[in-house]
């Protein structure tokens, strides 16, 4: 297995790679050159089996030679050791055929924890077998953040640094943010949007300062991301049909990395025939499929905060997929797009998207309702991102015969306050991610790279 970038073909790459990568050189995104096909009836001898090994069928191809098969089973098994529950992503049932897949049981309850904790694994193996240190680096506006520093943290080779919005994080996140003393981590606060952010990172990795550490990204920018989200959809339709029965999937967008890996688990022989794309108000997603017109937007606060983002980067990834491969194509749009911050896609191709993604934007009003209601009428507490999932489940789903299923990505324990306010008994909620030692904390504009540029320097 072999990777090349989404803006040239030519640039190709191996696993350990891609693994030690924020972006490519030419500013694109890692993608395998081809994608591994599944027979049916050997995806329903699957499942049977741990969360571990089914994660090591679907991976594995994707990993090559690059790890020996015992090592990539013992840091599989590893990863998933840290969740509570024990089949590590579980599925409850929310109405007649609709079910909530549950990927907030890891140790800081949301869905981010198993990108976090598999790239630890991964980036500790090709760092010792290279004799090197890396710079984990990346933007949150919480749980991205709080998953890398509680999977990296004690790497004794890796320093993490997170940027953040100093006004766009949840409270109970931020607290957690702000109670990190850890030595090897070090956070931003950015007088700016989560965007802005992001940008920052962006041009860090296109202009590394820091040449004695390898640069790792820990973002959904890093093809782990994908990998690891890859394996929930394998795992949701096994356990509901064995992969011989048609599913939906609803997907509140926190980021488009868990659509594109819907998309290409489909294109590997997955019995998709639907994908919901849920946001909220700030529904750059939405507009991108309802009316092909995708922009970046200013983006507004909101009860599903996770969600408050209007560029995603797998975007660019999803266009390689639609676009055939076609490297010039992806590159020339993602070059117009950063220059006027517009994108509308060739017809032929987002009638293709058409075909399996719906979208539906879901308002403040509506997550309450939804919240309520399904409290009300199940004794089920869900967070807000799940909620809006879980109502564009309802509305949009095209069949009433197969299952769909709505990716729960965020532990309602994180929403306590909202929760106690519409009089929901909400779940106890998790201790910060307190350590031991000296802060590291800065606060910067976002066109400040200079801070930074002297924290690595010094590293």
């Amino acid at each position: 297995m072999h990777y090349v970038s989404t803006r040239s073909s030519a640039m190709q790459v191996d696993f350990e790679k891609v693994v030690l990568s924020g972006i490519a050189e030419d500013g694109g995104l890692f993608v395998p050159f081809e994608l591994p096909l599944f027979e049916p009836q050997d995806m329903a001898n699957w499942s049977i089996l741990p969360y571990d090994e089914l994660a090591y069928r679907v991976m594995s191809p994707f990993v090559g030679g690059a790890i020996p098969e015992v090592d990539l089973k013992r840091m599989l098994k590893e990863a998933s050791s840290r969740f509570s529950h024990r089949s590590v992503a579980p599925l409850h049932q929310v109405d007649r055929n609709e079910w909530v897949l549950e990927l907030f049981h890891g140790p800081t309850r949301s869905s981010k924890d198993f990108a976090a904790q598999l790239q630890a694994q991964l980036v500790q193996y090709f760092l010792h077998k290279r004799q090197r240190r890396a710079v984990v680096l990346g933007a949150t506006n919480g749980d991205t953040g709080l998953a890398a520093i509680e999977a990296f943290k004690h790497c004794n080779d890796t320093v993490v640094v997170v940027l953040y919005p100093a006004s766009g994080v949840p409270q109970n996140q931020l607290q957690h943010l702000q109670a990190v003393a850890h030595p090897n981590v070090h956070t931003f606060a950015v007088n700016g949007s989560f965007d802005e952010c992001q940008t920052i990172v962006n041009r860090l990795f296109r202009q590394w300062p820091c040449t004695q550490h390898e640069a790792v990204s820990f973002n959904s920018s890093n093809w782990v991301s994908v990998l690891a989200q890859l394996v929930f959809y394998f795992h949701a339709v096994l356990q509901l049909g064995g992969a011989q029965r048609l599913i939906g999937f609803s997907v509140p967008a926190a980021s488009f990395a868990e659509v594109y890996a819907g998309y290409i688990a489909q294109k590997m022989g997955l019995p998709i025939t639907q994908m919901i794309v849920a946001t909220n108000q700030n529904d750059a997603l939405h507009q991108l499929f309802l009316k092909n017109h995708y922009s970046r937007l200013r983006t507004n606060k909101t009860l599903s905060p996770a969600m408050d983002l209007s560029i995603f980067s797998n975007l660019e990834r999803f266009l390689w997929e639609l676009y055939g491969h076609d490297d010039q194509a992806v590159s020339a749009l993602m070059a117009a797009f950063e220059s006027s911050g517009e994108m509308t896609i060739a017809n032929e191709f987002w009638l293709q998207a058409r075909m399996i993604i719906d979208s539906y934007a879901v308002s403040d009003d509506e997550t309450l309702q939804e919240m309520t209601s399904l409290y009300r009428d199940t004794g089920y507490v869900i967070d807000p991102h799940t909620a809006t999932g879980v109502l564009a489940a309802r509305l949009y789903r095209r069949s009433l015969v197969a299952p769909m299923v709505t990716l729960g990505e965020i532990s309602p324990a994180k929403s306590t306050v909202l929760l106690g306010e519409l009089g929901i008994g909400a779940p106890a909620q998790h201790s910060p991610l307190a350590e031991q030692g000296s802060a590291q904390h800065y606060r910067i504009q976002p066109d400040d790279l200079d801070t930074i540029h002297q924290l690595l320097g010094a590293l």
